[in-house]
This record gives C-alpha cells, structure tokens and sequence, in this order.
C-alpha cells in the first residue's frame, strides 16, 4: 500500500494495525467511523462516495475541523511553535474557554505531538518528550520529529475535505446514519477487564454501555466492522458474528499478568458480513504487496464457518 500517513498518535489507534486491517473493510457508498479518534483509518482508506467522521471528543473534532477549514493558517501556526517545555505546559494547564478555534486546535496538537508516547490523552507537562543525546537531521531528535510531524498535515487536509465531521455520541451517529449501503468501523474504548489502565481514554465506556452499543449494532442494516481485544464480554456480545485475529503483539495497554509483565493479547475484528477475498481483495493493487501472513490469513478465513 501507499506510504501510510498519520497526524497524531491515539490511545487504542489502529496505525500499527493498517496492513492487517484496511483489506478486511469493504468497498461501500458510505463509510462511518463512530469512534473516529486519529482517523488513521478514514485518512489511510481509499475514499467512499460518502464518509462521515465522528467522535465525542470536542477538541480532536476541533483539530481536524479547523484542519480541513483553516489548513493555511492552522500550519503556520504550527510550524512558528518552538518545541518547547512551556508550550507543552501551557497546552496542557491553560483555560480553553476564551481561545479561538484556531488556538484550541493549535494547543491540541502541541498536547499530541510534544509528549512522550504522542498521545494527547495522557500529555502531562512531566511527560514532555526532550532529549539528551538522540540526535537526527543534525538537531535534536525530538525537535526533528516535531518539525516533521508538521509536514504530512497538508496532504491530511486535504483528504478530510471530502469528509463529514461530527461530534455526539457513537450511537446517536449510527442511528443517524444507518443504511444497507453504510460500513460502520467501529473502534471503542476496550473493554476494562482487556487492558491494565481503565482511565486512559477522556471518554471512557462502561460493560452496560458496550452492552447498549452491542444492542444497536446487532440491529442496524449495515455492515460493521469492531475492533477490541478478545474478553469475555466481547464473546458474550459478539460470538455469533465472524471474526478475524490480527498477529499478535505485546500489548502496552494490556492487563499484566502474575509477574506484572505486559500480556500478549489478541486484537480482533467482528464483522457482520461475509468477506469474499476474491472480489473484495484481490482486485485491489495492495493485495500484490500483502505479506505472506495475510494471504495465508485470507486463505484460512475462505474455510472459517460463519459462526463459532
């Protein structure tokens, strides 16, 4: 596939993910991402005639808004932003009632890309990501990866200026948008009992609020697509749908075990619709570039039945 492109990294994104994933997602007239976050998906997918962005978190909607609207202006700021301690504590600390969309989403992207990690959710001003010695491009490493987390915003822009934005609730977006020709990809908070650190999302879900997003999806008449790790009430939710395991990696979010060592977990997808690989996949250029893993993986899914 092309050079993949990110703006920001996200708690729970899916850019590791990319290669594993984009094939599995069909072709549709509608493409939906309730849970939109890094819209590492969205930006890294061949575009649909319709595309709608969603997420509850205001100020990751106020980046890619401003963004796609005010790219020009959005950039420069960025781009005149030392990388610098202070700006990192201000990002992090500062009133956000009285600034300007501009300077909400320049602040967000400070909080995004100045913090050890790189994820916005968890930017503290203890966290800010200096180095000592690492050097690159004859500068320090991390203003280097500053200065180059700038440049891809551009293209980012202007791929989101096909895209519908929203902000509310995942469900009340579903609803909103359901129909036979729409692919919902779906990627919540993990579940608690998946993962060690259960506060590491600004919006995090509860196990009777999964259970009402289960309830939903299982009723709507378009395809979905669900990521999570593979638990108990996962299974309990969505055991009868087909599903798909990612290669395994170790996990930082990941519960530990009776050592206290990072767990290996495995990462799932749950679709409601059948994958057919030789229509859906293997006329697409990227198909040629798959690595062995995944066309063994398409080869083993042809003969998976639909349900456990």
């Amino acid at each position: 596939m092309a050079s993949k492109k990110i703006a920001f990294g996200w708690y729970g994104g899916k850019y590791s993910h990319l290669d594993w994933l984009l094939p599995l997602l069909p072709d549709t007239t509608h493409y939906c991402e309730p849970f939109g976050g890094s819209a590492a998906v969205l930006i890294n997918r061949k575009p649909s005639p319709v595309e709608t962005y969603n997420d509850i978190d205001g100020e990751v909607v106020n980046f890619f808004r401003v963004l796609r609207e005010q790219k020009d202006e959005l950039l420069e700021a960025i781009g005149l932003t030392p990388f610098s301690r202070e700006e990192l504590r201000i990002a992090v600390n500062g009133n956000l009632e009285d600034l300007t969309d501009l300077e909400r989403a320049r602040r967000f992207f400070v909080r995004a890309r100045q913090v050890r990690t790189g994820l916005a959710q968890t930017a503290s001003e203890g966290r800010w990501a200096h180095c000592k010695l690492t050097s690159r491009a004859e500068m320090s490493g991390a203003v280097s990866r500053w200065l180059g987390s700038v440049e891809g915003l551009s293209e980012i822009a202007q791929r989101l200026l096909r895209v519908q934005i929203e902000n509310a609730p995942a469900i009340e977006v579903i609803q909103r948008f359901d129909d036979p020709e729409t692919l919902f990809y779906c990627d919540p908070p993990y579940v608690h009992e998946s993962r060690s650190d259960i506060n590491a999302y600004a919006y995090e879900m509860s196990d009777d609020e999964h259970r009402e997003l289960a309830d939903v999806l299982r009723n709507v008449d378009g395809k979905v697509a669900l990521s999570g790790y593979q638990c108990n009430l996962m299974d309990e939710l969505y055991g009868d749908w087909k599903y798909i395991e990612a290669p395994t990696k170790k996990a930082h979010s990941t519960n530990t075990g009776a050592d206290n060592n990072k767990q290996n977990r495995t990462e799932v997808l749950w679709v409601n619709y059948e994958i057919n690989v030789s229509t859906e996949y293997q006329r697409k250029e990227q198909w040629q570039h798959q690595t062995k893993y995944l066309k063994t993986l398409f080869s083993e899914l042809e003969n998976q039945p639909a349900s456990r």
